[in-house]
């Protein structure tokens, strides 16, 4: 509920933390960003390097130094000097019954459209299909709706997705003594309930071959949290690698930044997102069933570390599939059943905090 809540009022909290300290703001904020990129720094850039610039070894190794850091200099520090931390949360629900039961796995996975959500080039492998999914989150506190369709032609395919993501019955309250706490004499009053929404609009395309594919998606989203609202738009990249028994996804999402531009003239932008996928494919035909494994490793650029998430799924003759993961912490189970052209997919998610999580979603395949 605090997650939920934070969506509404993150850019006053946000504001208002730096406005809090004794220092000023802008200092704080610059303090904060500088030692953010430095811990970032240290853990991307390594001194060592079997790049050569063709120098000697001593001008060489300060040459390479100096241009690795050149480099995070001109495309890090601008990136999170002007980034917004949370600005991006309302993308991070998930889409797909198969997917969304494997643990939030989709980076190397490239069965349905949903695809488009996780990695722009993996609607190369799609076939030409269409996926509807309804999801209450957190036992129904928050709705997330999505559905996209893919087009293959030729050497490269066109997508379409279409994902809302709406909060209701959040009630506003004031006090009747405002100069006192609230408690038994003095308890909130609510006087106004009031509900959120985000709507996104991904056109998507990837082209490839065989083996290898490479995708974007350029996407618009309109946002309204009840007290505000916001338009923006960005791109998200994606690189793919099929193999006979293994899958390799990269999709950067929010590639550069993303801008969110609010209707009290302020502006957000969205921090970029990596996410490696690696899929191998294990067939056992001696009970007509395949094993999918699936590791995602996710890389967010103002925080330090990352997230892994694990997805599993046994498939008997292409009909009837069962689905396990663990995502950020929580484990996910789901099952699916395809006849024909039709398929159908659920998964529940569990949370530490917050209730239950439950996804369904139905696709049809044109060809």
């Amino acid at each position: 509920m605090y997650r939920i809540i934070s969506i509404i009022f993150k850019y006053r909290n946000f504001r208002n933390s730096y406005t809090n300290s004794k220092s000023d703001p802008a200092l704080s904020i610059k303090c904060w960003a500088k030692q953010t990129i430095r811990r970032w720094f240290r853990c991307t850039f390594h001194r060592k390097t079997t790049v050569s610039l063709g120098f000697s070894p001593e001008l060489d190794s300060g040459l390479k130094l100096g241009f690795n850091r050149a480099v995070a200099r001109l495309i890090l520090i601008p990136l999170l000097l002007t980034a917004t931390k949370y600005a991006g949360e309302f993308q991070e629900l998930g889409v797909g019954g198969r997917a969304c039961a494997m643990g939030g796995t989709g980076v190397a996975q490239f069965t349905d459209p949903s695809v488009i959500y996780f990695n722009p080039a993996g609607s190369f492998y799609a076939n030409k299909s269409v996926l509807l999914m309804h999801a209450e989150n957190f036992a129904g506190v928050v709705k997330n709706e999505f559905g996209s369709v893919i087009l293959p032609s030729g050497n490269m395919t066109i997508g379409f997705g279409l994902q809302y993501v709406s909060v209701s019955g959040i009630k506003f309250t004031s006090l009747d003594d405002t100069t006192s706490p609230p408690g038994t004499e003095n308890p909130p009053i609510p006087y106004d309930t009031v509900g959120t929404k985000d709507v996104l609009f991904y056109i998507n395309g990837a082209k490839g071959n065989d083996r290898f594919s490479y995708g974007a998606n350029i996407k618009v989203f309109y946002r309204d949290l009840a007290v505000i609202t916001g338009i923006g738009g960005g791109v998200d990249l994606g690189l793919a690698l099929k193999m006979n028994y293994l899958v390799i996804g990269l999709a950067v999402r929010d590639f550069i930044l993303s801008p969110i531009v609010w209707s009290n003239g302020t502006k957000e932008t969205i921090v970029p997102k990596l996410s490696l996928g690696i899929a191998p494919v294990i067939p056992l035909e001696r009970i007509n069933s395949v094993i999918t494994l699936e590791c995602d490793f996710i890389k967010t650029l103002d925080i330090d570390g990352f997230s892994m998430n694990m997805g599993f799924e046994c498939a008997y003759k292409d009909l009837i599939f069962g689905r396990t993961g663990i995502y950020d912490g929580n484990y996910t189970i789901g099952a699916g059943l395809k006849y024909r052209k039709f398929s159908l997919d659920y998964a529940l998610i569990t949370h530490s905090e917050l209730k239950n999580s439950h996804k369904i979603s139905a696709g049809f395949a044109f060809e």
